[in-house]
């Protein structure tokens, strides 16, 4: 298992604005009514390993270039633990966003 750092919600927005980043937003469905975020590849919690494996091909499906940052938002307990198993896959730029969507939120919304 690799290990995964955080990364601030105002740096994770920043990134994503400069297109140095992708923000997955790996709420729960139960979650997601709190908003959205623009740009984020919104997948379930449960389906971040099948959506983020290489193919037989060895291609990346979701993120196709396996060095390109990754700030993983969801519940807060499970960030880190998603993070890694992305990071896990054979992406190699993973991080959790520190305070999770209502950071988030609050960094789009300033």
């Amino acid at each position: 298992m690799s290990v995964v750092d955080s990364i601030t919600a105002a740096d994770a927005k920043s990134h994503c604005e400069d297109d140095h980043a992708v923000i997955v937003d790996a709420r729960p469905q139960v979650v997601r009514h709190q908003g959205s975020l623009p740009g984020a590849v919104v997948v379930d919690p449960k389906d971040v390993r099948d959506r983020f494996k290489p193919t037989p091909s060895g291609t990346f499906p979701v993120v196709r270039d396996p060095d390109t940052e990754i700030a993983v938002v969801s519940v807060r307990s499970q960030a880190p633990a998603i993070a890694e198993e992305i990071a896990d896959l054979g992406y190699t730029n993973v991080r959790y966003v520190d305070g999770g969507f209502p950071a988030l939120r609050t960094a789009y919304r300033a």
